[in-house]
């Protein structure tokens, strides 16, 4: 037996934020890599010659969708039922209840969740009979203990699966807290879990684990994106890493003295196979002119236009080094840096966030890496003031 474990998708992605400059030619690439990244893992499918195909939540990027979107989600399930490969879908937090907007009809070999947990069984063309069990979300936040409805291991089947979509967490947590012993608990022979975004194991056998997206979704989501094509050897069901990336969203950090004629030899030595987005950080010490020309832009114009049609640098930033350090005029250095640590650490964001923002804006901006990426925002316009 065999089947896919996708998450994730977020077609229809608007990738809104991208820099003005970015090529024309460029920029309609990265809005359509989500459409890509699906097709190469229907493509995929057809090509194993899967069972079936699982996809763990968030197909969509919103509930709603362009008829564009939509034909072409269709014409690529017709594509799997052509070779009668059945899939398996559940909405998640981004597209809950995208079904019941206005929506082309669902080809026969699709089976979406409903809001409530049910099971699905088949019986693969090996004589294996295989039971799914999942459920799609009611409303962007799901903070019911969904896993509490989960039956245990049906009987007469050789494998369950769960198809969740959620976070490790407790009750009332936003997104279908589980623990992982809860799911254990269970009996399963393999859960198929979305919303997380980065390709993780949680538990080997059984396996408990997210597949990750099909295609980073902007410069935070680095590195190879896919999707998992899972094998039953010998009572196990063993996942197996497939890439569908589009387009590569890559962090450099480079901690040596450097000037941008060094930064455009180094990137353009990098072996590239895809259109790669770099976010490059100068972490080591830099003279008053090279970071001057960093500040103006001059340096990040100089480097994009150096670059070959498929590399394009998103963000180019400067880390202060503990030898610099901030600006501090008369004040002793290490008492500015703790203070500065002091205030950074303890700011109570959800004074600045009216409950009228998006919630993914507001989750976005108290979670760790939405304060860090603050952090650094105000430790580049300290160092700005230094120069």
């Amino acid at each position: 037996m065999k089947f896919i474990h996708a998450a994730d998708s977020h077609l229809g992605n608007p990738f809104r934020g991208l820099d003005r400059d970015i090529p024309t030619s460029l920029k309609q690439f990265v809005q359509t890599s989500t459409l890509q990244a699906f097709e190469k893992m229907i493509t995929g499918a057809l090509t194993a010659k899967v069972d079936f195909v699982l996809i763990a939540g968030d197909l969509y990027s919103a509930t709603e969708n362009s008829p564009k979107v939509q034909v072409f989600v269709h014409q690529q399930f017709e594509r799997l039922q052509t070779a009668n490969i059945p899939v398996f879908l559940s909405f998640g937090n981004h597209d809950f209840e995208a079904d019941q907007h206005a929506h082309l009809p669902w080809p026969e070999n699709v089976h979406v969740f409903s809001q409530n947990v049910t099971t699905q069984e088949l019986t693969v063309p090996s004589g294996e009979r295989v039971a799914i069990t999942g459920f799609s979300y009611q409303t962007p936040r799901q903070v019911q203990a969904v896993i509490a409805d989960f039956p245990t291991r049906h009987a007469g089947v050789d494998y369950q699966i769960g198809l969740y979509h959620g976070a490790v967490g407790k009750d009332g947590d936003p997104y279908a807290p589980f623990t992982i012993q809860g799911l254990l608990a269970k009996h399963y022979d393999y859960w198929a879990l979305g919303h997380i975004h980065v390709r993780q194991t949680l538990h080997e056998q059984p396996f408990i684990g997210y597949s990750g997206n099909l295609q980073g979704l902007n410069r935070k989501e680095t590195g190879d994106k896919g999707y998992y094509l899972v094998t039953a050897d010998q009572g196990r069901l063993q996942p197996v890493f497939q890439s569908t990336t589009a387009i590569l969203w890559e962090e450099v950090v480079i901690a040596d003295p450097v000037t941008e004629v060094d930064l455009i030899a180094r990137l353009t030595a990098l072996p590239v196979q895809t259109p790669v987005f770099y976010t490059i950080k100068l972490t080591g010490q830099l003279t008053k002119e090279v970071k001057a020309r960093c500040l103006n832009g001059v340096m990040l114009a100089q480097i994009r236009a150096a670059l070959p049609e498929n590399q394009w640098v998103v963000k180019l930033t400067m880390a202060p080094s503990a030898a610099e350090g901030l600006p501090a005029d008369q004040v002793d250095q290490k008492f500015w840096q703790a203070a500065l640590d002091h205030v950074l650490t303890n700011v109570d964001m959800t004074a600045y966030l009216s409950t009228q923002v998006p919630h993914f804006i507001r989750d976005y901006y108290l979670s760790a890496e939405g304060k860090q990426a603050l952090r650094e925002k105000m430790q580049q316009r300290l160092l700005a003031r230094k120069e």
